[in-house]
């Protein structure tokens, strides 16, 4: 039973801890109350009504003086501050009540001596304001009547008027600026007033007029009293002394809530600090509490897992599959598991008690034996292969693990445990799988697997031999009809055979491996010459090609071999093997029965090439190729007609590269196809671009042989025109003459098609190709381009000259569109016009530029002036020898400079005749007839003949060595060709014709 006296002192306990926790809070409750006792919003209102009546108190005293200097007439604003300052001089004397008695009792003394101040300032304001309004009153009335009195009294003595207005004058003068001076002035003056003679009107208004003067006088002075003791209140004086009262005692009253505040603080931090310790008890006590739980909890855990254990260990002991033996510190056998007596045939009564050397087989000697135990004596266990007897005698392998067992707290050697299992099917197996892995199935040969090993070897072995090694890939020429002839069977008997006899033809060293179907490979090794390994392929060759013994009839087969040869061949074995098979490649394509030695530097040249179509299509998926595009203009009109997409590369190393450097890689290649859908779409779009700035060109793009015969190129472009159908019209096709040649009838028929698209074609580079007379009418091109590399040497190649007027010519037969390229000057294209070309491009006109270039070059591009003198002419082709002589005209000039340049003799004979030379000839010749007539035609002679004199004076220096005077004459020899030159130019325009309508 409990004792009922604990019982009540544990009550009692109970009830002075609830008490005690009762008086702490309500001590926490009156100390935050007193903290808090200062409110904000008391100190702020109250505060606030201070500032608010000196403000008011402020704006009463701004009145009275605006009033007294009549600056303002209002009383409304002086009332109204004046009834304000009473209600607040009410209001502060209800003082906060955070304030302690002692400063709360001085601040209400402060504030109700104020008000009392305030009460007075009410007062003299009142009666300021009642004075000021009858003073107001005579300052107004007293001038006008002064004024009226004088103007209009006529019967007023000269002395009278003189006595009233020096009295007008004082009392006024006394308004503007009262003083003691002043006001005996104004006695003195109204003392002169008394003067007989008046009539009784007279009298009467000028005692009115002394009236209100006397009031203005009185007035005054009794203004300026009151406004002095307004003053003298000094209410702003209290208003701030209460100010700093109540601020003394707002301080001291923070001061206090402060105190209580830290107090606060310091019960709740007390408070704090004993939950945390009384927490902190609790929570030791949960932690002993619970680890005694756990101790238990994991004694009887261990307990049942021990339990648990023995009865597993029992189990596998019994039931594992692996046998099991138990010795003891000596070795003799104390128990022995079933599956020990499935593996050695003894049951476990003939070996307890027994040595397991009972097992021995006799295989392993005496240092086996003693290694084992050693292992085992010094790490604990051994682990390994072994061989043992069973019961019945036979030998068997297993994998055997011992391990020593020693006792826990003296460490003393106690029991030894064997363990193993019976692993001879395993080595069967692995045997077999050996087999499988790294021989072939058919021949017994090496498989691949294998090879790759043997090749490793072979490298190895050959750089330390320093000698060759010969990769030989062999496949056999005719196996195929074999196996359609007599079947597989005995395909698979010509394979064994073969593959013995390889066997048979190699050396110890070398290897013979099948890697399947009738593919052979063999390593050749320690050979010392390139010869060797060729007089050993022949002999396997011949081998190869005896009869075969195996098929129901007579016959044989051959091989093809490809050969390579390390280190010549110095790469990995996975490249050495595709070299011979590339190789052995090369021996079928040159008619079987052979073998091929790799070319190593033919091999790094194609690869070269490859590596350079794969940064080339790199480049096409970075986005690094761009187009530029050169104009090409009408000479004739100074027109720009369009302009040719030109390809490049910006290549980030090397900078923007042009065409021929990348494209001649890939005309072979698709990707020359891929390239050319790209640059047709990026023009397509470069011409909605211009287009939508006001600027109408056509674009022509290059087209390739390649991309151009694809069967699918009209079905893109058809794609490509789709998706950009208000500029299809503006694009033009450009395919090479000769590209067009491959196929005529095909690319005729693209072309057709093309054009039914509305796009247009010209022929490139016209004249380069082969029967360009024959095919041209095939070609169903409108526009033909004059390859550059005749136009360049028109100014001085006259045969060039002649294959551009006829390519010309031709043009105009079949009604051909005809531009040039590769216009390089103004002369060139001078010329042209006068062969009739009048459309040309070319660097004399512009380079090749970016797109956003091109709109500005054409806004302020002009052509060259000396075309304006060919505009409107016209050359008839029997005109066409002067501009044959012209060019040869230049270049025998200039062969002569070349050669007394160089120092060597003029190429020119008879320079002393100018009637045999080929410009002679034409001069005093044919033209002779045809020119007579034209005054120009007489101006050449002399400049021609002035070309032969210095030209024989500059080949006699030369004869006589005199190098440098013979060089010193070429400045005088180019002038004597300008001067000609121009005397032709004029010919030339003389036998012109005016252009018409109709050319």
């Amino acid at each position: 039973m409990n004792d009922p006296t604990s019982q009540n002192i544990s009550y009692r306990w109970l009830f002075a801890i609830g008490a005690g926790v009762v008086l702490f809070f309500v001590a926490l409750a009156a100390l935050y109350q007193r903290a808090e006792m200062v409110s904000p919003e008391q100190h702020f209102a109250y505060t606030q009504s201070l500032r608010d009546l000196r403000e008011i108190d402020t704006r009463i005293e701004s009145e009275l003086l605006a009033n007294r200097l009549e600056l303002s007439r209002n009383y409304d604003a002086l009332t109204r501050h004046t009834l304000d300052a009473t209600g607040l001089g009410t209001q502060i004397l209800a003082t906060p009540t955070f304030l302690a008695d002692s400063d709360r009792e001085t601040v209400q003394s402060a504030a109700r001596a104020l008000q009392v101040s305030l009460a007075d300032k009410g007062d003299l304001v009142d009666r300021f304001k009642r004075h000021d309004a009858v003073l107001r009153n005579s300052l107004a009335y007293f001038p006008v009547e002064a004024a009226d009195f004088l103007d209009h009294e006529n019967g007023f003595s000269g002395a009278g008027r003189l006595a009233v207005d020096r009295y007008v004058r004082a009392v006024l003068a006394f308004a503007r600026a009262p003083s003691d001076a002043g006001h005996d002035t104004v006695t003195r003056a109204q003392a002169t007033l008394d003067k007989p003679g008046l009539t009784s009107v007279q009298r009467l208004r000028l005692n009115n007029l002394r009236q209100h003067g006397d009031v203005i006088v009185a007035h005054l002075s009794d203004l300026d009293q009151l406004i002095e003791d307004i003053f003298t209140l000094n209410t702003s004086q209290q208003i701030e002394a209460l100010n700093r009262q109540y601020a003394t005692g707002h301080v001291r009253a923070l001061a206090t809530a402060d105190r209580y505040r830290r107090l606060l603080y310091a019960l709740v931090i007390l408070l704090t600090i004993y939950l945390a310790w009384t927490f902190a008890r609790l929570d030791r006590t949960r932690r002993s509490l619970e680890a005694a739980h756990r101790e238990v909890s994991s004694r009887y855990t261990a307990q049942l897992a021990a339990e648990k254990q023995l009865k597993l260990h029992a189990t596998a002991f019994r039931s594992a599959h692996d046998g099991i033996t138990l010795t003891d510190a000596a070795g003799n056998i104390l128990d022995v598991n079933p599956a020990f007596s499935r593996i050695t045939g003894y049951e476990r009564s003939e070996v307890i008690g027994r040595n397991p050397r009972v097992l021995k087989s006799g295989r392993h000697d005496h240092e086996f034996y003693a290694a084992m135990w050693k292992n085992i004596n010094e790490s604990g266990s051994w682990r390994g292969e072994i061989w043992n007897r069973n019961k019945y005698g036979e030998i068997y392998p297993e994998l055997l693990s011992i391990s020593a067992v020693r006792d826990e707290s003296t460490g003393q050697l106690t029991n030894y445990v064997a363990v193993f299992a019976d692993i001879g099917r395993l080595k069967a197996q692995e045997k077999q799988l050996t087999q499988m892995a790294y021989f072939d199935a058919l021949t017994e040969l090496p498989n691949r697997t294998l090879l790759a090993d043997r090749l490793v070897q072979g490298i190895a072995q050959s750089r330390r031999s320093e000698t060759l090694m010969a990769i030989c890939y062999l496949d056999l020429d005719g196996f195929k009809p074999i196996n359609d002839t007599w079947g597989h069977d005995f395909g698979d008997k010509v394979l064994i055979e073969i593959a013995s006899r390889l066997k048979e033809a190699l050396r110890g060293g070398d290897t013979v491996a099948r890697l399947g179907g009738d593919e052979f490979v063999l390593l050749l090794l320690g050979l010392g010459s390139e010869d060797e390994c060729i007089a050993a392929v022949e002999r396997l060759l011949l081998e190869i090609a005896k009869p075969l013994g195996c098929l129901p009839e007579p016959s044989a087969v051959s091989a093809s071999i490809g050969v390579t040869l390390f280190p010549l061949d110095d790469d990995d074995p996975d490249t050495l093997m595709r070299h011979a098979d590339q190789a052995m490649y090369q021996a079928k394509q040159s008619g079987k029965n052979g073998y091929h030695l790799f070319d190593a530097e033919q091999d790094r040249s194609v690869r070269t090439r490859f590596d350079r179509v794969a940064r080339i299509r790199q480049a096409l998926e970075n986005h690094e190729l761009l187009l530029y595009y050169q104009p090409k203009v009408n000479m004739r009109e100074g027109r720009v007609i369009g302009a040719e997409a030109l390809i490049r590369w910006n290549h980030p190393e090397r900078g923007i590269l042009p065409p021929i450097e990348f494209l001649p890689l890939i005309e072979d290649d698709d990707l020359i196809k891929l390239i050319g859908d790209w640059v047709i779409e990026t023009a397509l779009i470069q011409l909605e671009v211009w287009r939508a700035m006001g600027l109408e060109l056509q674009v022509s793009v290059n087209v390739a042989g390649r991309q151009l015969q694809a069967p699918e190129f009209v079905e893109k472009l058809k794609v490509a025109l789709f998706l950009h159908p208000t500029v299809a019209h503006q694009l033009e096709l450009e395919v090479l003459e000769t590209a067009a040649l491959e196929d005529v009838v095909k690319t005729s028929r693209v072309i057709d098609e093309c054009r039914a698209l509305g796009v247009h074609f010209s022929l490139d580079d016209f004249g380069t190709g082969y029967s360009s007379l024959t095919y041209l009418k095939r070609l169903p091109a409108e526009t033909i381009k004059i390859d550059q590399s005749f136009v360049r040497e028109i100014l001085s190649d006259h045969n060039n000259l002649v294959i551009v007027q006829g390519v010309i010519g031709l043009a105009n037969a079949f009604q051909r569109h005809i531009i040039a390229e590769g216009v390089e000057t103004a002369e060139h294209g001078r010329l042209l016009m006068q062969l009739n070309c009048d459309e040309a491009q070319g660097y004399g006109i512009a380079k090749p530029m970016p797109s956003e270039q091109l709109a500005n070059w054409v806004k302020h591009w002009q052509p060259d002036p000396s075309w304006q003198g060919a505009r409107d002419l016209y050359w008839e082709d029997f005109d066409y020898p002067i501009m044959i002589a012209e060019v040869e005209h230049r270049n025998w000039v200039a062969q002569l400079v070349y050669a007394i340049n160089e120092g060597l003799p003029p190429p020119q004979r008879h320079l002393a005749d100018p009637q045999h030379c080929r410009f002679g000839l034409w001069y005093y010749g044919r033209s002779r007839s045809r020119h007579t007539a034209q005054p120009a035609y007489a101006a050449i002679e002399r400049p021609h003949r002035r070309v032969h004199e210095v030209a024989q004076r500059m080949d006699e220096h030369w004869r006589d060595g005199h190098l440098d005077a013979a060089r010193a004459l070429i400045p005088e020899l180019l002038t004597a060709r300008d001067q000609t030159l121009d005397a032709l130019r004029a010919l030339q325009l003389a036998v012109a014709v005016r252009r018409t309508d109709d050319r």
